[in-house]
């Protein structure tokens, strides 16, 4: 045992690199696991928002999260994804909150295949980059 903890460098180089790649093959198996819907989600979280160098998800948290919890009334859905009709197509995420003006949802279309996101109204418009 007193070896051991002489020969704690050796360890450490040893240890932590493995605790990575342990770490992230973890992360990666979990990813491609998901269903489709919930890869669209996290496509469309991920993908540039207006605001500079911010994805979608955290434009959310620093205007809507952050007003709700200023105490607005704001009640938030959150996400869901709808399953193309067609295999492998295009999916439509959808996050939806209320306030006192009314129900507002932002649409948008994520398509696994092209990695690509459409912001498809207004107010995907107003959150994403394009």
């Amino acid at each position: 045992m007193r070896n051991l903890f002489n020969n704690w460098a050796r360890l450490a180089l040893v240890a932590v690199p493995l605790a990575i790649c342990l770490e992230a093959s973890a992360v990666l198996l979990h990813e491609q696991n998901q269903s489709r819907p919930d890869k669209a989600i996290r496509l469309v979280k991920e993908s540039i928002s207006r605001k500079e160098d911010s994805t979608v998800q955290q434009f959310l948290y620093s205007t809507i999260y952050w007003n709700r919890n200023q105490g607005q009334a704001i009640w938030i859905e959150g996400w869901r994804a709808t399953p193309a009709a067609a295999p492998g197509g295009p999916i439509e995420v959808e996050f939806g909150y209320s306030e006192p003006g009314g129900r507002q949802v932002a649409t948008w279309e994520a398509d696994l295949e092209k990695r690509t996101v459409i912001p498809r109204n207004q107010l995907a418009r107003d959150l994403s980059w394009r």
